[in-house]
């Protein structure tokens, strides 16, 4: 099992990190739209109808692709304050394979959502832009995927901590290792 997280772990550093950069440029892309609109809208008196529309659609991108990143690392919302007393305890790490299964159930069924989303936005058309709205919801099925496989490692790395603390506490060290090797780089 070890093998398979650490597997798991570089893919997925890699698809959040390129996520991570595709929701970036997103981001500069979403900041130059809203200026020409402002500069367009105040300073000439005219306006493009379709920069909010677009800065919208961007917005929902950008938020979907950062969000497997944010689940790999832990750090979507969370209520920690009944679980801080007894955590790295057994209790606490079956609570956390728990959750996290209960939590790759969701996102697997979310992906199908996802799917049927594009479906029914394949017939149907933004205002401004004219753009098919399953190429909004594209992102849906992809971010869901990517956060499955964080996911994934998050409940392979709750189990193992379960079943094999020292093969755990291993890993963890690996992975320490090489995050302190890419902050090197």
């Amino acid at each position: 099992m070890p093998t398979l997280v650490s597997l798991l772990d570089r893919l997925n550093r890699q698809t959040t990190r390129w996520a991570g950069y595709t929701a970036t440029l997103l981001l500069a892309a979403m900041l130059v739209v809203m200026i020409v609109h402002v500069i367009y809208r105040y300073a000439l008196g005219n306006s493009f109808g379709w920069t909010e529309e677009l800065s919208r659609y961007m917005m929902v991108w950008m938020a979907f692709l950062f969000f497997p990143a944010a689940h790999k690392k832990g750090l979507n919302v969370s209520l920690d304050l009944c679980t801080d007393f007894f955590r790295g305890s057994r209790p606490w790490l079956l609570l956390q394979v728990l959750i996290e299964a209960a939590i790759l159930a969701t996102l697997i069924w979310c992906i199908q959502l996802g799917f049927d989303r594009i479906e029914r936005g394949a017939t149907t058309h933004s205002l401004s832009l004219g753009i098919p709205m399953a190429q909004v919801y594209y992102v849906l099925p992809i971010s869901f995927a990517l956060t499955a496989l964080c996911s994934l490692e998050r409940l392979l790395r709750a189990t193992l901590s379960l079943i094999s603390p020292k093969a755990a506490t291993k890993l963890a060290a690996l992975d320490q290792d090489l995050d302190h090797h890419q902050a090197g780089a």
